[in-house]
């Protein structure tokens, strides 16, 4: 699903309009349909809801969906808030209507003394209907007035396309005058501004609504950000052949764990065996080695010649795919190793944890890194590689100058991972949920996309599925327990049915 700017939207619309063909007001019509359809699944009949309306489209949005709202049957009042003296065109239409059919549905409001007044109770629902994708200024006046009494006095905000004030191509850092939605209903397309973590506040959840546009007007469009789903992933994996051997789906080496951290290898070795590889080897240190005998007969080893790290490392080439990294320590033996694979291994490579922090002190070595080395940063690992960044949307800048520059793939660890390529496209993963937030999660990611890299899928597909597939199976996890108490052995047992849903 592509992500496109504000500007981009914008033509968009008007491209649908013109060649559809649709009125612009039949256009705000469908789309209000859409968000009326989506907030009676939201609330019941005796709930009340006011809906704040601006005076453009985006308040023409709002208009639309009181009128429906009210043709439903549903309790709504509508205020309208006068920080300017023009309607949009398609705004004034829909006023014209909600007042002709619904005299007393709606209020004016003039300024802060006027809300004060007319809204005495917090038990309402409320609908932001303020300002969408064209603002270009921070809020003042009664704008800011409005946006400050919604957000001090309701804590259930259903806001439409975008939560009012904030900007969706640039950091919203230090701007205060944004609704705190609680869910945001937005058109067609997220909006970029929606993944990022600073602005969890406003946008804590959303929710993409169809409204019809044209595959044809969408294709014509190009981004380089992109927002994975279900349907993508389920189009990349392919089917085993039935007369293949293990063999054919590649030999993996895990170089993982150290003395006290025996678990991430053996957490990356479960992931990576269900996740498609023929045959995996785990090279570690000697009480990993053991214990992976207990937990992962199916799995081979290598004992390392130290008896609390790796030090060394053999013939790395008769490997399809090495995965570099969970709970290595930092030695400088282990730091030699990797040095020795960057350098002398052409196939596929993912770099992870311990692995990231290695590289962000011994930089001159990115520029040893195999093409298409994926590597999978948190944010501080990513912090210590490039540098502290003032906002999300320089981090972005900051990430895709890092994958151009080395000719990586870096998935950026996160509510919504950013998964960037050499070619400037940042894809961002739909899967997942907090009960992630714990140890051991990004060992099971490594072993994950280090399965798909055996397994045959090439680098960037391999990043993008096992992303989503990771996240999709903590997803799982939450039909049977809570997120507080989900664990990362917990989200590898629900890899065979994730992967079995997306192939059906």
């Amino acid at each position: 699903m592509k992500i496109f700017s504000a500007q981009q939207l914008k033509q968009i619309d008007e491209e649908t309009i013109a060649n559809e063909p649709i009125s612009s007001l039949d256009l705000m019509e469908r789309a209000s349909m859409a968000c009326t359809k989506r907030i009676m699944k939201l609330i019941n009949t005796e709930d009340e809801l006011i809906i704040f309306c601006g005076k453009g489209n985006n308040g023409g949005d709002g208009l639309a969906i009181t009128r429906l709202l009210l043709e439903r049957g549903f309790i709504c009042h509508a205020y309208i808030i006068n920080y300017t003296d023009k309607f949009s065109v398609d705004a004034k239409a829909n006023y014209d209507k909600l007042k002709t059919i619904y005299t007393s549905s709606f209020s004016e409001i003039n300024s802060l003394s006027d809300l004060k007044e007319k809204i005495t109770r917090k038990n309402y629902i409320v609908i932001d209907a303020l300002i969408g994708t064209g603002i270009n200024k921070i809020f003042d006046g009664l704008l800011k007035d409005t946006v400050t009494f919604i957000n001090a006095n309701f804590s259930r905000v259903i806001s439409i396309d975008v939560p009012s004030g904030l900007f969706i191509d640039e950091s919203s850092d230090g701007n205060e005058n944004i609704i705190c939605s609680s869910l945001t209903l937005t058109f067609q397309f997220p909006k970029l501004a929606f993944l990022f973590a600073e602005n969890k506040k406003y946008v804590p959840e959303f929710e993409v609504l169809d409204i019809g546009i044209s595959s044809e007007t969408i294709d014509k469009h190009s981004t380089n950000f992109y927002y994975t789903t279900k349907q993508d992933v389920a189009s990349f994996l392919k089917p085993r052949n039935k007369f293949s051997h293990k063999g054919d789906y590649g030999h993996a080496l895990l170089l993982a764990g150290s003395k006290g951290k025996s678990g991430a290898a053996i957490i990356s070795s479960k992931a990576c065996l269900r996740s498609g590889a023929g045959l995996l080897t785990l090279h570690s240190n000697k009480s990993t080695v053991n214990g992976l005998l207990h937990h992962l007969p199916e799995a081979m080893s290598i004992e390392d010649s130290n008896p609390d790290f790796i030090s060394e490392v053999d013939k790395p080439e008769k490997y399809d795919a090495i995965g570099f990294g969970p709970g290595v320590g930092t030695e400088e033996e282990t730091q030699t190793v990797l040095k020795k694979i960057c350098q002398y291994y052409a196939g596929k490579l993912i770099i992870d944890a311990d692995g990231i922090n290695i590289l962000s002190e011994n930089k001159t070595w990115l520029d040893f890194l195999p093409p298409e080395t994926i590597l999978t940063p948190h944010p501080k690992e990513f912090e210590r590689l490039v540098g502290k960044q003032e906002n999300d949307f320089e981090k972005i800048k900051a990430l895709k100058h890092f994958c151009l520059k080395y000719f990586c793939i870096v998935v950026l660890k996160g509510a919504h991972s950013a998964i960037a390529f050499p070619d400037g496209t940042v894809f961002f993963n739909s899967s997942g949920n907090p009960g992630l937030a714990k140890g051991g999660s990004g060992d099971g990611l490594t072993g994950i996309i280090l399965g798909l890299l055996s397994r045959g899928y090439t680098s960037p597909k391999a990043a993008l599925i096992g992303t989503f597939i990771h996240g999709y199976a903590a997803d799982l996890c939450l039909k049977k327990k809570s997120m507080e108490s989900i664990l990362i052995s917990d989200v590898i047992e629900q890899l065979p049915i994730a992967f079995k849903k997306m192939e059906n």
